[in-house]
């Protein structure tokens, strides 16, 4: 048993982390004006941001993500001098980690619908603002996540805006922090 805890804490160095499980935080930031959304039934505009977070496992080793806890806090962005948000407009906000974003064709599930087969969602946040609420945090904690990573070992991060009338872009930052480990690809 000794000498499994040595090789064990010693593949641990070489790969230059301490011993499993690590944790990683990040932040991400973007301001969403958006375009004119023109398709049926919906009106303002409409933006989207992603970015991947990815790892680097050792040569023969994939990733297993085991919880992710955060928060996304967006506003309307108004700096000084420009006018005053229309009071009764609005502007939906969403946020999305999923695994494997190099799954690139969404197919329709067969198990329910409208739902997508080949990637997983970890969190999946909806808030709105507006000029009486222009700001929120909405918080999340995924304690038993379990997933592992596609061969690409990325998370695909996504903020977007929907209906937004403010006439204004909206910010947005997801901060989080990931619990992850290495295991043995087969």
């Amino acid at each position: 048993m000794r000498l499994v805890a040595i090789a064990t804490i010693a593949a641990c160095l070489c790969w230059g982390q301490s011993a499993p499980p690590w944790y990683a935080a990040t932040n991400f930031a973007v301001d969403l004006s958006g375009t004119a959304d023109s398709r049926s039934g919906t009106y303002g505009t409409t933006g989207v941001a992603t970015w991947n977070l990815t790892f680097f496992p050792p040569p023969g080793a994939r990733v297993r993500i085991l919880s992710i806890e955060g928060d996304l806090v967006g506003w309307v962005r108004s700096l000084p001098g420009d006018p005053p948000t229309v009071p009764e407009s609005t502007a939906g906000v969403t946020f999305n980690i999923q695994s494997n974003p190099s799954v690139s064709a969404y197919s329709n599930s067969g198990r329910c619908d409208p739902c997508s087969d080949g990637r997983v969602s970890m969190a999946y946040l909806q808030a709105v603002v507006t000029p009486l609420q222009p700001s929120f945090r909405a918080a999340f904690s995924r304690p038993d996540v379990g997933v592992v990573l596609g061969p690409d070992n990325a998370l695909l991060i996504t903020c977007a805006t929907w209906l937004n009338t403010t006439g204004k872009p909206v910010h947005l930052e997801p901060t989080f922090t990931v619990k992850y480990k290495w295991e043995d690809r087969r």
